[in-house]
């Protein structure tokens, strides 16, 4: 008796001893994955198809979009574009500087019809002098400075363009990496299920043959298998069109591309204006400096200028030399409205300008707004869709078990099919969706070529 209660504690013993290794296991599980689907909020992208396929990091994604739009066109021209401008800035700042010129004056006498002795005018008219001219503006009605100021604002507007142009890139590098993997991934997915139930077609023929299921159920099952099997073909389609786009635009051979895992954030509406608007605010800025250059046209200019000039250089017997210089002023007193038509049309852009920021303003709102809405009611559905996809990938399987169970319903399998195969195109459009609406919300914002850190 007492032999028989020792081997039943150890009993007791080793069933706790494994319950409580089980237990540890499951939260070890749910510690590691599991809490991670049932917080979508703190799950990277496409952290659900780990079991279906490879991903890659977030870094490693991060070095190839970055190394892909440095070999694109829009990249070199938008370099070229603010190298441009900053040339024309430097040029600009240079006329403040005086101009030294050298003159040769040739003028010599084609025909003559003069009294030489009677005449007042100079008896020798012929010339080939030498002049060295400097000439410096002292007071321009502040049309140099506008002139520098409008050409360091269109220096910002092209880094401003460069950036937006930078961070479009990205967003289109992003959009074609996914739908050509999403593409990629549901046709062999879907081939794969087409493989699978290709053999019940042929059971269920056996069925019929042998009198176990109605010729009914056969029809119904090659319609759906039809409609399935055409199902694929147009996933195939898709997949060509989207590599064949991929292999283009990143000059790589479709080969082995995965998922890219990256975290997104709970995010919210940021005051941080866009390129557009950023854009606007600088285009009113110019047009504002273009007004006061109109105005600064119709004001009084003064300067000097110096002048030596060695006459007759021709002639070794003359060394004839003088040196000239004096002040030049010009005022501008009655222009028949002309001056006021132009400042009133440069008036007119101005306030033009200044109206166009509240108007990209608005747009800027309203798409952060949906951009927002569009990832936050991602977030809330990926659970529920990738709980959905296990579940009927359960159930899929369960039904397959049944085949040659008399009550087996051969619509049950190939819905089962379609039905798991819309799912997985849902949880995809979900995660793809997720990804780029956050790239989105970056690029609104301006900060999408920090956090990849791209530098212009």
């Amino acid at each position: 008796m007492l032999f028989i209660n020792k081997h039943i504690l150890h009993f007791c013993f080793f069933s706790l001893l494994f319950l409580s290794l089980i237990v540890k296991a499951e939260d070890s599980y749910s510690n590691n994955g599991n809490e991670n689907l049932l917080n979508p909020n703190s799950a990277p992208t496409f952290f659900s198809l780990r079991d279906e396929r490879e991903n890659i990091s977030q870094n490693d994604y991060y070095d190839f979009i970055r190394t892909s739009i440095i070999e694109q066109p829009e990249y070199a021209y938008s370099i070229s574009t603010v190298a441009e401008k900053n040339m024309l800035l430097k040029f600009q700042q240079r006329t403040r500087y005086p101009d030294l010129a050298l003159k040769v004056i040739n003028d010599e006498v084609i025909s003559r019809d003069v009294d030489d002795f009677t005449s007042i005018r100079k008896r020798q008219d012929d010339s080939f002098d030498v002049a060295v001219e400097l000439s410096q503006p002292i007071y321009s009605g502040g049309t140099i400075s506008n002139r520098i100021k409008m050409a360091r604002i269109d220096y910002n507007i092209s880094q401003a363009a460069r950036n937006d142009s930078f961070s479009k890139l990205i967003l289109d590098a992003n959009r074609i990496y996914l739908q050509a993997v999403r593409s990629d991934f549901l046709y062999n997915y879907s081939s794969k299920m087409l493989e699978d139930l290709k053999p019940y077609l042929v059971k269920v023929e056996e069925r019929v043959s042998i009198g176990i299921s109605d010729p009914i159920e056969l029809a119904i099952f090659s319609i759906k298998f039809n409609t399935f099997s055409s199902r694929v073909q147009k996933l195939k389609t898709e997949r060509d069109r989207d590599v064949g786009i991929f292999e283009y635009f990143f000059k790589n051979k479709f080969y082995n591309y995965n998922f890219p895992e990256i975290y997104v954030p709970d995010l919210e509406l940021d005051k941080k204006e866009s390129y557009d608007v950023q854009a606007s605010r600088l285009q009113y800025r110019n047009a504002e400096t273009e007004t006061k250059l109109t105005k600064g046209e119709f004001r009084p200019q003064f300067g000097f200028n110096a002048r030596f000039t060695s006459y007759d250089i021709d002639d070794d017997e003359k060394k004839d030399k003088d040196i000239r210089g004096g002040l030049y002023f010009s005022m501008p007193i009655f222009t028949f409205g002309r001056a006021s038509a132009k400042i009133s049309s440069a008036k007119a852009k101005e306030n033009a300008r200044k109206m166009s920021i509240g108007i990209e303003k608005k747009k800027d709102e309203t798409k952060e707004n949906e951009i927002v809405n569009i990832v936050q009611s991602s977030q809330n559905t990926r659970r529920e869709l990738f709980s959905s996809f296990v579940d009927t990938k359960l159930q899929r399987k369960i039904i397959n078990d049944r085949l040659d169970v008399i009550s087996f319903s051969t619509d049950s399998l190939v819905n089962s099919y379609a039905e798991e195969l819309s799912l997985l195109e849902n949880i995809l459009e979900t995660e793809t969706s997720l990804l780029h609406g956050y790239f989105m919300y970056l690029h609104q914002n301006r900060l999408l070529l920090g956090y990849l850190g791209v530098k212009p």
